[in-house]
């Protein structure tokens, strides 16, 4: 159980900072582009929605993976 608390300590923040990241360079880039509001309610949104759930699956997929594991060895 310690093993998986220090792995989440410190994999979930860090996805969560490289999503920060890659939000802002996606805004940057897109805002020096020329993109309109239009792209930033609609793609940006969407693209920044499905960057957080699939870190939090990702994030899930650690737990259970953890868990199953230490059952077998168990």
């Amino acid at each position: 159980m310690k093993t998986l608390l220090v792995k989440l300590l410190l994999i979930v923040p860090a996805l969560l900072f490289l999503d920060w990241v890659i939000m802002v360079i996606v805004g940057s880039l897109s805002s020096l582009l020329g993109a309109n509001d239009n792209f930033f309610c609609t793609i940006y949104c969407d693209f920044g929605i499905g960057l957080l759930v699939s870190t939090f699956l990702f994030v899930a997929y650690l737990i259970i993976n953890q868990n199953f594991h230490h059952k077998i060895q168990a």
